[in-house]
């Protein structure tokens, strides 16, 4: 697998940054995040980890059983545990961040409170792909110039490589995912794991990828013994739309709401939005592959360099 172009080099040049996101659909970022802080936020997941059974104990990655999987029951339950760790989610308002994203998207950038705690928990080789391809917008509907920030907690590479993206797919165009692929909803479409183009990197704690809503990304099987823990922050301008159900946790209804999660928190902003960002909901005559075969994607400010 080809290796991600680092752009750490003009981490603090926007526009140098807008110009390679343009051109590739992705940044890599090693050492962006300060190393301890993302340290202690992957200590308050594995400790939550640890009080559901899942790891050995809150010092190791090392899962207490190799056939955990998520289903509908850990999603309200395990899931729920994760996505009430504060810490989680006040990182995602890390100035660097939010920062970084309001120089790209030229303006300033707010984090949907709707962030995804990916637990990749080891597996069997399952066609290669343990987070399947898809596009964000396949989910996001209403606005393209959406970046996403991924963030990894554990070090990723060989049996434990975590993300990959198709450098320049962004360029494609929006892609209808394919039904047939399973999934609680139509996401995926169809790439094969040993494409040529596919890139990733080895992965360590305080290394981001950020990557543009139309950019055809995916995760590798975890084939190692431990869980590999990781984010997925997704950044916006206040004027441009955004789905109502991003204003709750991921994974929600399934997930308990946020009355439920944020019991003892210090503060609620880390879950609030500006008050002027519009809010769009989903048609309610559609079925949701419906809706998917009608919408094409805004014009994007940021592929369109205006």
């Amino acid at each position: 697998m080809r290796s991600l172009r680092d752009s750490s080099d003009v981490r603090d040049d926007p526009d140098e940054l807008t110009g390679r996101l343009r051109e590739a659909g992705y940044l890599y970022l090693p050492g962006t995040l300060d190393l301890g802080r993302v340290e202690a936020v992957s200590a308050d997941l594995r400790a939550a980890l640890c009080g559901l059974g899942w790891l050995d104990d809150s010092g190791s990655t090392r899962v207490r059983s190799r056939d955990r999987r998520f289903t509908s029951e850990s999603m309200s339950g395990g899931y729920g545990a994760l996505q009430s760790v504060e810490s989680f989610h006040a990182l995602a308002h890390d100035r660097v961040l939010v920062d970084l994203m309001s120089g790209i998207l030229g303006g300033p950038a707010f984090c949907h409170p709707a962030r995804v705690a990916r637990v990749a928990f080891p597996a069997d080789d399952a066609g290669g792909f343990f987070t399947r391809p898809h596009q964000d917008f396949a989910g996001l509907h209403v606005a393209t110039d959406v970046l996403t920030i991924w963030i990894p907690f554990t070090s990723c590479s060989g049996d434990h490589q975590g993300l990959c993206v198709l450098p320049g797919s962004h360029r494609e165009g929006f892609r209808r995912p394919d039904a047939t692929m399973g999934g609680a909803r139509p996401l995926y479409v169809r790439e094969e794991p040993d494409d040529p183009r596919w890139a990733t990197a080895d992965y360590r704690p305080g290394d981001i990828l950020v990557f543009h809503s139309l950019t055809v990304h995916a995760a590798m099987t975890n084939r190692s013994d431990r869980v590999r823990l990781s984010a997925d922050f997704r950044y916006q301008l206040p004027t441009d739309p955004m789905r109502p159900e991003f204003l709750h946790p991921h994974g929600w209804p399934r997930t308990p709401d946020w009355p439920e999660l944020t019991g003892g928190w210090t503060s609620q902003r880390w879950i609030s939005v500006p008050a002027e960002v519009p809010l769009i909901p989903p048609p309610r005559d559609l079925a949701y592959m419906e809706i998917l075969e009608k919408i094409e994607p805004p014009r994007s400010r940021i592929l369109s360099g205006s």
